[in-house]
């Protein structure tokens, strides 16, 4: 059993590291999201649905930054000017996807309530549908690091003679 999940792992070792890095940055997203949601409602009397959509925007903001370099040293091969731009264009894309699923789960479907429930289960479909669109997509797009320990393996019994 450990066998097949360390061989999966390191199989898909570009997944795992993007999943590692991306609960890394939901933690941060939540933390800014909910930080400043709370703020501009308390402090500038900002309505909930408009301070849900700031503070999420922010949120992501954060996010980006930190996963763009950790992502590039874990599970892409680089940062170059074409990794920044595709990287950049899919967080876009994903921005818009995330901010278009908190407005209908905060506006339209809980009616601009201020809960924290409310902000959980909007932030979570805003994460989880996003993270698997921009994960595709960049796989797609990005070329991923090959560090998987059956190639390092295979590339020593090749040098070695042994095969």
């Amino acid at each position: 059993m450990m066998e097949t999940v360390k061989k999966w792992i390191s199989e898909h070792r570009s997944f795992v590291n993007y999943f590692l890095i991306s609960c890394f940055v939901t933690v941060l997203d939540i933390a800014v999201s909910f930080g400043l949601e709370k703020c501009l409602i308390m402090l500038f009397e900002v309505d909930a649905s408009k301070a849900a959509l700031a503070g999420n925007a922010a949120g992501v903001v954060t996010g980006f930054i930190v996963q763009y370099f950790l992502c590039t040293k874990k599970v892409y091969a680089g940062s170059n000017a074409k990794t920044l731009i595709i990287f950049f264009l899919t967080w876009l894309l994903s921005l818009g996807l995330a901010e278009g699923i908190i407005y209908v789960v905060r506006t339209l479907i809980f009616k601009d309530a201020e809960g924290i429930i409310c902000f959980f289960i909007g932030k979570a479909f805003s994460i989880i549908i996003p993270f698997f669109f921009t994960y595709f997509l960049r796989k797609m797009l990005i070329p991923q690091k090959t560090d998987s320990i059956i190639e390092k393996v295979n590339e020593t019994q090749e040098v070695s003679g042994n095969e």
